[in-house]
């Protein structure tokens, strides 16, 4: 049992933020705001010329071909990934494979049909389109994509490779905003932990102040707030929670409720997988609401010493969770809101 109690701080210190608490808000606030500049510089980065595509081009490189023919579509992958192969002859007469988009297919037109022209006995007389420059970027053609294209064209897989390269080009990709994007993700989950700190904080602060007015309202303010700076207090510092003759100081929340207010004490157990990630004491009031009196660091002592401190004082509160109690408690709740309407 940890009796160790600071009688010099007060019961608004109580609640206040802890000083590791504000440390670690003002260091993800500045690692947040790292972020956005980090980001922000990298959107305004002048966007790179790309290079033209060629057979020894390497991975993930950001180039360009200017389309002559385009063939409709030899590979059509659907799944886990989702993209469209297609051949395509640039104006050097270099062939490549080429992934898009539908709507980006549908705007060529003019090149399938210059494609299918290609292979005629007229292909010299047709009269072709001006080339079009199409950007993206390099990809590498897995295995079993080549195997496809191997059996597409009848050849060997090797000889894939030897006449389109080992690289496809993701027509529309770009990594301008690569770096920038990291600085995106990264800021948003240092913000949200930031938020979360602050909402944190809020939480507490607006809980002890409505404890702060129900217990004015029942004239017991200056009670509250004396025996807070009692000695013979149990103090759990882990669970931030203290019991007084009367009351009990939920740090982790902000409550501050004197024991008859307590209708119902239990524990609650959070799981994964069946195992158990977090225990929590919760305290059922008698007007029905349900609170966190200690949210980590639960365990029998605390929950018997918060049982005996309540049940010294309200020997109707029931203790420990069963479905007889549940429904005790709600009908007890039920009394007590007919008798005290809003």
């Amino acid at each position: 049992m940890e009796t160790q109690f600071d009688s010099q701080q007060t019961l608004s210190d109580f609640f206040a933020p802890s000083k590791r608490l504000r440390i670690w808000r003002i260091i993800l606030a500045a690692i947040t705001s790292i972020m956005v500049v980090g980001a922000a510089y990298f959107f305004t980065l002048p966007k790179p010329d790309p290079e033209i595509l060629s057979y020894s081009t390497p991975r993930n490189s950001y180039v360009y071909l200017d389309l002559q023919l385009l063939s409709d579509w030899i590979y059509d992958v659907s799944g886990d990934e989702d993209y469209t192969l297609y051949e395509a002859m640039d104006a050097d007469g270099n062939w490549f494979i080429l992934s898009m988009s539908d709507k980006t297919y549908n705007t060529l037109s003019t090149y399938v049909d210059a494609y299918n022209a290609y292979f005629t006995d007229d292909y010299m007389y047709y009269n072709y389109p001006e080339p079009t420059r199409l950007t993206g970027m390099t990809r590498y053609i897995s295995s079993e994509d080549v195997s496809q294209l191997a059996t597409y064209y009848s050849v060997t897989e090797s000889e894939v490779t030897d006449f389109f390269g080992s690289f496809y080009l993701d027509v529309g990709a770009s990594n301008l905003y690569e770096n920038a994007i990291i600085f995106v993700v990264f800021g948003v989950i240092f913000g949200l932990l930031t938020l979360a700190l602050f909402l944190q904080s809020a939480t507490i602060q607006r809980n002890y102040k409505k404890s702060d007015l129900r217990l004015y309202e029942l004239g017991l303010l200056d009670d509250a707030e004396a025996q807070f700076s009692s000695p013979d207090n149990i103090r759990f510092s882990k669970a931030r929670l203290v019991l007084s003759k009367d009351f009990a100081f939920s740090g982790t929340t902000g409550w501050v409720l004197p024991y008859e207010d307590i209708g119902w004490l239990y524990q609650r157990k959070q799981r994964s997988y069946g195992v158990t990630v977090a225990t929590h004491l919760v305290a059922g009031l008698v007007n029905g609401k349900t609170v966190y009196l200690a949210s980590r660091a639960v365990n029998d002592d605390l929950v018997v010493q918060t049982a005996q401190a309540t049940l010294r004082k309200n020997q109707n509160c029931m203790v420990g969770y069963s479905y007889d109690n549940m429904k005790q408690y709600r009908l007890r709740v039920k009394e007590y809101k007919l008798a005290h309407p809003k």
